[in-house]
């Protein structure tokens, strides 16, 4: 018999035991960890595909917001002016415009903004310092955006000039220390004259009609304003009462201001009339038709004893335009009564009219150039001009 392979029978040991693993290949064991491995595989993909696609539409998302974010643009402001007193409300044409957006004019931001459409807004740019008038940058700001015009909105100087009148023995001089104090409130030379009389001591009415009348209306012509405001000290008061009541003055006044007026006259000028007409008019106080030299007491004044005369014609409350304003002091020396300073007076020494304003401890030649003066001052003048009437 023929001796058989090893090998025959290590094939035959193999296929009665082929289930053994040693003896072969569990394909479907296999096929199922393939499986997995490559499911894992495949969602492992997917997942990155899927972060891949949202980073993708994150990035598009951004490129979306950068191609249709509308570029900030400021092309032009009407109108391209104001008074530095009042401000004015602006229209502002560009692109871009959105609610939230800020306006600046110079560094100061606008008081208010309206957004009407993408290319148009408005905007109220305030009041500012007289000194600080001028040309100014517009700046318009959305989110991180800006856009400028330079040069593109001037404050100009809109208050009325002011005349100074001096008073008795006194000259334009005295007003040296106001003047320059209104200077530095942001006044220009041009806004502040003061008149010299070639006499100090010659009648409130020659003063009144032949030189202070042809004075404003020359300084209406260098300004080509229509009115003017008037501080008078003293004995000024009676002269720039008469101008604007006999010789022209009625409608070229805004604000008045008298500083310790001698508007009804005072018991010191009883000791100098020898001095002139200036000083004999003004006795004695509260001086009757026939006390009355040149009859300027009377004129203005009437009756002392009754309200039969309008001391402030063509004022406001009349229906004029005129606002007028008289300051006195409870240390004048000079004006005595110190009472005799206040207008519309109703009977000898009446100061309820509210147009009348005592300032304490200050004397007579003081009120030219004391400080607290000046404030009320000031405040006087500038509380109405032709922006603000």
């Amino acid at each position: 018999m023929k001796k058989s392979s090893p090998f025959a029978w290590l094939a035959a040991i193999c296929l009665l035991f082929s289930w053994l693993p040693s003896c072969g290949t569990n394909d479907d064991d296999d096929d199922s960890v393939g499986d997995d491995d490559d499911t894992e595989t495949n969602d492992d993909a997917a997942d990155d595909d899927a972060a891949d696609d949202d980073n993708a539409d994150d990035d598009d998302a951004d490129d979306d917001n950068d191609t249709h974010l509308p570029q900030l643009d400021l092309q032009s402001i009407v109108p391209v002016e104001a008074g530095a007193s009042v401000g004015a409300e602006v229209t502002l044409t560009g692109d871009g415009f959105t609610e939230g957006l800020l306006v600046f004019v110079g560094n100061q931001p606008a008081e208010s903004v309206n957004v009407h459409t993408s290319t148009q807004a408005t905007a109220f740019f305030p009041p500012i310092a007289l000194a600080e008038r001028g040309l100014k940058d517009v700046r318009v700001e959305q989110g991180e955006q800006s856009a400028i015009l330079t040069s593109a909105f001037e404050y100009y100087f809109d208050e009325d000039p002011i005349v100074f009148v001096h008073g008795f023995v006194l000259n334009d001089g005295e007003w040296i220390v106001m003047m320059d104090r209104f200077r530095d409130l942001g006044y220009p030379d041009e806004a502040l004259w003061a008149v010299s009389f070639s006499s100090s001591l010659q009648s409130s009415r020659v003063n009144a009609r032949d030189e202070l009348a042809p004075y404003i209306d020359g300084v209406l012509s260098a300004t080509g304003v229509e009115k003017v405001d008037i501080v008078a000290h003293s004995m000024g008061g009676l002269s720039t009462r008469l101008w604007i009541k006999f010789y022209g003055g009625a409608d070229k006044v805004r604000d008045y201001v008298s500083l310790s007026g001698t508007h009804h006259g005072t018991a010191t000028s009883c000791l100098v009339t020898w001095l002139g007409d200036g000083a004999a008019e003004t006795c004695p106080v509260y001086a009757d038709e026939d006390e009355s030299v040149n009859n300027v007491q009377w004129d203005l004044n009437g009756d002392p004893d009754l309200p039969d005369v309008d001391e402030t014609p063509f004022g406001v409350e009349d229906g004029g335009e005129i606002y007028w304003n008289a300051l006195r002091t409870d240390a004048d020396m000079i004006d005595v009564p110190a009472n005799t300073c206040c207008l519309n007076q109703s009977s000898r020494g009446d100061c309820s009219d509210p147009i009348n304003v005592e300032v304490h401890g200050i004397g007579h030649i003081e009120m030219a150039f004391d400080p607290q003066v000046f404030e009320l001052t000031r405040d006087l003048v500038r509380a109405h001009n032709i922006n603000r009437p």
